[in-house]
């Protein structure tokens, strides 16, 4: 940073100024990005629960369709029985196992594979949504570094005051001698 010293004070006010601006704007990158990356951060929470939600509602569903299937059977024996018949064995128990059961257990295990394709399909969303926020936060920060960056080069391609103000002839204003020689500022103004 001691190398910053000559060019900043050989700075016009203007090129400290858009310098200051840029250091601003930098700032308000970085911000943006943290900003950003919470937001999708928030946004991930709420798949996520989303996720849970889904999921309840089809747990819900898998045990409706138990009762249902229970009831229904419930309703074959009843009816086996006042027409005479034994539940346990024959006709009853095909309907009972062929109608009743297989469909009522399917739609239960349906539900239930609903339930964990709800909650896995949340949480693959709320992990894109936190790689975009991460995403966000980076493209802040390297945002912000090309802002310095440039504005950086800008002031120091300003050179210095030039040799009307200091009398040194070639040099832009810099020294001689020392680590920074006039011939390593060839491209400046000379």
């Amino acid at each position: 940073m001691a190398f910053m010293i000559p060019i900043i004070a050989s700075a016009s006010t203007a090129t400290l100024i858009s310098t200051g601006i840029a250091v601003a704007t930098a700032y308000a990158q970085v911000k943006q990005g943290e900003a950003t990356k919470k937001a999708y951060y928030s946004q991930a929470e709420y798949k996520r629960l989303e996720g849970r939600v889904e999921a309840v509602k089809a747990k819900e569903e898998g045990i409706k369709s138990l009762e249902a299937t229970r009831k229904a059977l419930a309703s074959v024996n009843a009816s086996a029985r006042a027409g005479g018949l034994e539940p346990t064995i024959g006709t009853p128990v095909d309907i009972g196992t062929f109608n009743v059961i297989k469909p009522g257990t399917t739609d239960f295990f349906t539900a239930r594979d609903n339930a964990k394709l709800a909650l896995s399909s949340a949480n693959a969303q709320a992990e894109d949504l936190r790689f975009a926020g991460r995403q966000a936060k980076k493209q802040g920060y390297i945002s912000a570094l090309g802002t310095l960056g440039s504005s950086f080069a800008t002031m120091a391609g300003t050179g210095g005051p030039g040799t009307t103000s200091t009398g040194m002839t070639g040099t832009g204003g810099y020294s001689t001698t020392g680590p920074y020689q006039a011939s390593a500022y060839t491209g400046y103004r000379t």
